[in-house]
């Protein structure tokens, strides 16, 4: 049986610059392990990622790759990824936090490679990303479908360096083995955490602001507009639902927001962007309830931190949410609709405060099944053994 140990170990992520779930789980990883990670990307920005990070050992590759994810900027990263060689000494095991891109690190890598998957590449692998990119842009998903083949069977080569993937839903697990990527029996499934103390011992759950919250990235796949939508349905009913949609936006979707913002024009919507951690916090601690709007997400961290805030959750029936949040009990899972997001709304905003507190307790015990220590400690143990057993690639 392998003992405990501290061992130098490499992480790489093609961009560091978000406060994502990506970032989150970076944060918590270096808090709790016992190994030693340095942080290997080809762009790190640490005045709009969190501060917590800053302590970390990153390391920027050359050449630098764009944050932009269209098309012909995704094959000119993912090449520019591949030809990447890290160095010799740079850990005794590789952690590749895997989105679609980071795969094609292991390529030149010198150690055994573990895979994080976050979701393979979305725009190939979900179909819910895949139809939403063919309703925006029948030209884009034209050049999709010629790129598409070439990018996978690349792809599917790089994954065959991998010593041991993970991915964070089962959802997730179930797009790795739709595209070929892995065997089924090879996936492990590992969930993300939430860290409770963020929202105190036993967090506020009396009354609450009467507003809907979006968090999270605003970015075109979470698809915010059917949490607009939805408030415009409830104004033609007669109630006036007020929606915050507070997260964190870059260079890229800046044409998104300013989308939403026209969108939302004359309904009770407000904008927060970038808020700290501390504003956000707040924000779960008061909201009526989240709308979690993302069209078919891999995990979610967001429904999560909700959760642990005292705070039921109004989601997508679709992806991640099904594993964590319990329909009827902790919030609802309800199909992509504004009528049906909103009338769910109204029912939050004239239920009774006796309901309310049976989902605001529902919601804040059902996060304390995903804790940080355990995932964590899993990571650790693979990526020693994984150490241990030497630098050779799996033979294929």
């Amino acid at each position: 049986m392998a003992v405990d140990v501290a061992v130098k170990l490499a992480l790489y992520h093609p961009w560091v610059y978000l406060t994502s779930g990506v970032e989150r789980t970076f944060v918590e990883m270096l808090k709790r392990s016992r190994h030693d990670w340095v942080i290997y990307t080809h762009h790190y920005s640490p005045a709009t990622t969190y501060p917590e990070l800053q302590d970390a050992d990153i390391r920027v590759l050359d050449p630098p790759v764009t944050v932009r994810r269209s098309l012909v900027p995704l094959v000119m990263a993912a090449r520019r990824i591949s030809a990447t060689r890290l160095p010799v000494d740079a850990g005794a095991a590789l952690l590749v936090s895997s989105e679609g891109l980071g795969d094609f690190i292991v390529k030149r890598a010198p150690m055994p490679a573990v895979c994080f998957c976050h979701t393979p590449l979305k725009i190939l692998h979900d179909e819910a990303a895949r139809a939403a990119l063919r309703e925006a842009s029948t030209a884009k998903y034209a050049a999709l479908r010629v790129i598409g083949p070439a990018f996978s069977y690349a792809d599917r080569r790089a994954w065959r360096r991998y010593r041991h993937v993970f991915a964070n839903s089962q959802e997730t697990r179930r797009r790795i083995v739709t595209a070929r990527l892995a065997d089924p029996s090879s996936v492990e499934v590992l969930q993300p955490g939430v860290d409770l103390a963020r929202f105190g011992a036993s967090p506020h759950v009396g009354p609450r602001e009467q507003f809907f919250l979006v968090a999270g990235r605003i970015m075109w796949q979470k698809n915010v507009e059917l949490a607009i939508d939805a408030a415009a349905t409830a104004r033609s009913t007669g109630h006036d639902l007020r929606v915050v949609v507070a997260g964190a936006v870059d260079e890229k979707s800046k044409p998104y927001i300013s989308a939403l913002r026209a969108r939302a024009a004359g309904l009770p919507v407000t904008f927060e962007t970038n808020p700290t951690d501390e504003r956000l916090t707040q924000l779960y601690l008061s909201a009526a309830a989240l709308l979690f709007t993302a069209r078919n997400e891999d995990w979610g961290m967001v429904p999560l931190e909700a959760m642990a805030a005292g705070c039921p959750v109004i989601a997508v029936d679709a992806g991640g949410p099904r594993e964590s949040v319990v329909d009827g009990v902790t919030g609802w899972l309800i199909a992509p609709d504004p009528q049906a997001f909103a009338q769910r709304m109204v029912h939050v905003a004239t239920a009774s405060a006796g309901d309310l507190q049976q989902l605001r307790d529902a919601a804040r015990d059902r996060a304390t099944a995903f804790g940080w220590d355990a995932f964590v400690h899993r990571i650790d143990d693979v990526m020693q053994a994984a150490a241990e057993r030497g630098s050779r690639a799996p033979g294929r």
